[in-house]
């Protein structure tokens, strides 16, 4: 979506009256002029976080280059033309620290990380992304899971729908629709009104460029959750999920995903849902996949940015390790606190069972001629008040 026309007059469109932070660079042979490669960029800020555990002690601001779409544009016939850019790149933007890429795939990055005088530094290591190829049906879809699977996302949706109300699955991709979509992330997550006024701008503008594709569940008069994605042609980009509060325990995140993907299947064809970093639930692993990728920043080697980078990396790997280290204790500590289970003792005395249970033997009928073991069951006893 990034590296499309679309998204490019997004940026012209929403910059209007600024000075502009994206530049679109055409790379032509020099021989015959023939276009080899295209590198759409932006300058931003970038934060470098420096973590006490879980607690943000403080941040350092960078000057970054972003690459649009992670990875440029380049012909793979010339190995040497990722350099040529890096290098061009660095000359036009001095001031800028680093060239950012926010998501480039893992087995690509050898490319770019082998320039000369430019070193690579990967923000958090490389990262599972949370992805879900699309079947070519809602059938084949519902195939992909168990029958335990269908059910249960059937009764979920059933019960939301008993506790708030008949439901409503409202698209949003218009222009017009970024109202309701406003109101309802008002319902679902409150935020201020400056706030709210930034986002109708850039949902109008996502939309007016044909980008925006989200959805809002309603329940009767009450909006119970939003889906906030984006869409290129090939691709629905998944930003956010978010449900009220009093419905989580219906599972409601849920349901919103699983109808929102229904109607994806009916009147889209894209290839790919793409959630962004995170690893899906347990009970999704049957049709999702997980890509490696990393936050990528390119800086000049043997600067004063390279030994930043290094000391940020350094300082990240202890953070981990007392992460490691105190939720080890904290898990040790609840472990020790919980009573041991009781074993039963090999002295030929049966364990003692609770009031309400007896015990039956009983034996096994016989399979195929051959008598069954004799085995001992448990049975749920009426209590003494119904004897």
């Amino acid at each position: 979506m990034y590296q499309s026309p679309q998204f490019f007059n997004y940026l012209i469109d929403i910059d209007q009256g600024q000075e502009a932070s994206y530049e679109l660079f055409v790379i032509r042979r020099r021989g015959d002029y023939a276009i080899v490669g295209f590198v759409p960029v932006r300058t931003l800020g970038c934060d470098l976080d420096f973590r006490f555990g879980p607690v943000s002690l403080f941040k350092r601001a960078l000057r970054a280059c972003q690459i649009l779409g992670s990875v440029p544009l380049l012909a793979p016939t010339d190995e040497r033309l990722a350099e040529f850019v890096m290098k061009q790149l660095f000359a036009r933007y001095a001031k800028c620290d680093v060239l950012y890429m926010q998501a480039m795939p893992e087995e690509m990055s050898t490319t770019l990380t082998r320039c000369a005088g430019v070193s690579a530094y990967i923000l958090n290591g490389w990262r599972p992304c949370h992805t879900q190829p699309m079947p070519e049906s809602v059938d084949a879809y519902l195939q992909k899971f168990s029958a335990k699977k269908r059910y249960n996302l059937s009764c979920q949706v059933c019960l939301l729908t008993g506790a708030a109300g008949p439901l409503q699955v409202l698209r949003i991709e218009t222009p017009d629709d970024v109202t309701h979509l406003l109101n309802a992330m008002d319902a679902v997550c409150p935020s201020p009104a400056v706030a709210r006024d930034t986002e109708r701008l850039r949902f109008e503008k996502l939309a007016r460029h044909g980008l925006l594709l989200s959805y809002v569940i309603r329940c009767g008069n009450e909006d119970v959750a939003v889906v906030l994605g984006s869409r290129s042609p090939r691709v629905w980009h998944v930003h956010k999920i978010v449900g009220q509060q009093k419905y989580m325990r219906l599972s409601v995140g849920m349901s919103a995903m699983h109808l929102a993907v229904l109607d994806v299947l009916a009147n889209f064809t894209f290839r790919l849902i793409d959630y962004g970093y995170g690893t899906p639930n347990a009970e999704f692993r049957s049709t999702h996949v997980l890509k490696s990728r990393g936050q990528v920043l390119l800086h000049r080697s043997r600067s004063l940015m390279g030994l930043l980078l290094t000391f940020h990396d350094k300082y990240n790997t202890m953070n981990e390790a007392l992460i490691r280290r105190i939720t080890s204790a904290k898990n040790g500590a609840h472990n020790a606190s919980r009573p041991s289970k009781r074993r039963c003792q090999r002295s030929g005395r049966r364990q003692a069972l609770p009031d309400r249970l007896t015990s039956v033997d009983m034996r096994l009928p016989h399979i195929n001629g051959t008598p069954g073991a004799k085995t001992r069951c448990l049975r749920l006893a009426p209590p003494l008040s119904q004897l």
